[in-house]
């Protein structure tokens, strides 16, 4: 890392604390440092979003943003960089997301903050919840109060609540969005990687197109989002392939919300072994939060399962009183947003689908939490269900031939689901295994455990191929 005075930006001196920003009560404008009203489509401001995203669909995002003509700065993946900035502001006893994002916010202070800036510092959630992302509120607080700089605020997520920061809703309905494609990509071009003619041309040429389709949504925005997927498909579906996707050895890498900080170099050491490493799809994370609302209301009204707190007709509303009707009101919101969510995401793979490059269908998030609420209720409102739900669909597709459960030693949830995971996983014949990891890196020993992984699920996707080859 580059020496850098990173004193002068932190709180060593409390008679000296510079006066913080922040929003109007009614969100309508920005105070800043020096008690000055600041639009809040004033070209000072800027949105930085700390947390790490795909690379694909960091891209995506940054460039609806510029053709909206805001300025915004994405964090890059995490790396020991972001985590030794994190050691100036947190304890080590926070899980791996919230160190990542607090030393993503002051490495972004320290190297790409400009002088005069208005930064919007948003956080992924500002929701209750056991897990220590319940506490994240709290947390960003602290971390303003030890930070002695001007005009900067740390604001949780962009919402109805807080009139999205000033930003255009639509605008923040298509980040997931975005997200997604890059996810979807980031599938495509993993499978292109170990089934490609020519991995090197291949790549080239994939890197060129999607850059192409990527940088078109600068100057076209959103009409170019689907359109553009068209047009990248049929590019993509020409390069030649030696060897069917379907028929090559897939692994799948599993866990909570950790999993977007940790996984990339479990996810290449599989490319360099020419098995196609799928990390499982950012929109369980988003759809987790969506489904928390919908699991609190239900549960307050008895019902402990997904099936039936997803279900409305269960629900009577007539003897609702007033505050129980706002519940139902947030909680309808929140379904009706997963469920556009979700068919967004559908349309989106199918377009991706046809470059004849994915291999695991879409499982809807209800059968998901259905499947873990029978293990770990997902009352608890934490990730443990949601893993061992996508374990067990995962398993019973057939799709993959090795899982791994890729967790932090400091995250609970995540933790939890690998004694439940276990004696499941002893009686299937897919290879499975668990990792604790601290960051992004391995340890010699998980290194050993991953070879033996692929060594395994070369086999068992040999034996499937005989299976159809004889049948």
């Amino acid at each position: 890392m580059v020496e850098l005075d990173i004193d002068k930006y932190m709180n060593v001196d409390q008679t000296k604390k510079i006066q913080s920003a922040r929003f109007s009560e009614d969100f309508q404008y920005i105070i800043n440092s020096d008690g000055q009203k600041v639009e809040l489509n004033d070209p000072s401001i800027v949105h930085v979003i700390p947390e790490a995203k795909n690379p694909y669909g960091r891209r995506i995002v940054q460039n609806l943003y510029h053709f909206n003509g805001l300025n915004v700065r994405l964090s890059r993946e995490t790396d020991a960089d972001i985590l030794q900035y994190s050691k100036r502001i947190c304890s080590g006893r926070e899980c791996l997301p919230g160190m990542a994002i607090a030393g993503a916010i002051l490495k972004d202070i320290v190297e790409y903050r400009e002088e005069g800036e208005i930064t919007i510092y948003r956080t992924p959630t500002d929701m209750n919840s056991p897990c220590q992302n319940g506490s994240w509120g709290i947390l960003w607080e602290t971390f303003s109060n030890r930070l002695n700089v001007k005009n900067i605020l740390l604001s949780g997520s962009p919402s109805y609540r807080n009139k999205y920061f000033g930003l255009n809703p639509n605008l923040t309905a298509l980040e997931p969005i975005g997200y997604m494609i890059g996810h979807y990509i980031t599938e495509a071009r993993n499978a292109l990687y170990c089934v490609a003619e020519d991995r090197h041309q291949a790549i080239t040429t994939f890197e060129t197109v999607t850059s192409e389709y990527i940088e078109s949504l600068k100057r076209d925005g959103e009409k170019r989002l689907t359109i553009g997927l068209v047009e990248w498909a049929k590019q993509i579906k020409k390069i030649p392939l030696k060897a069917k996707v379907d028929k090559t050895t897939k692994v799948l890498i599993f866990g909570g919300i950790n999993l977007v900080y940790d996984h990339y170099p479990v996810e290449n050491y599989f490319l360099e072994m020419g098995i196609i490493p799928k990390v499982v799809e950012y929109a369980e994370l988003i759809e987790l939060l969506f489904s928390s609302f919908i699991v609190r209301f239900g549960f307050k009204r008895g019902f402990t399962t997904p099936k039936e707190q997803f279900d409305e007709s269960l629900f009577d509303y007539s003897n609702f009183t007033t505050r129980e009707l706002r519940e139902a009101e947030r909680a309808i919101r929140y379904k009706k947003m997963l469920k556009f969510f979700n068919s967004q995401c559908k349309s989106l793979r199918n377009l991706i689908e046809k470059t004849g490059l994915l291999f695991d269908p879409q499982i809807d998030f209800e059968d998901i939490l259905e499947k873990g609420n029978e293990f770990a209720s997902v009352n608890g409102i934490t990730e443990t269900p949601m893993i061992i739900g996508r374990f067990i669909n995962s398993l019973q597709s057939g799709v993959y031939d090795g899982l791994i459960n890729l967790s932090t030693f400091n995250c609970q949830p995540a933790m939890n689901s690998q004694p439940i995971i276990r004696p499941l996983a002893n009686k299937s014949d897919i290879p499975y295994a668990a990792l604790d990891c601290e960051g992004p890196w391995l340890s010699t020993n998980q290194k050993r455990l991953l070879e033996t992984m692929a060594v395994q699920a070369k086999r068992v996707r040999r034996r499937k191929n005989e299976l159809i080859l004889n049948s």
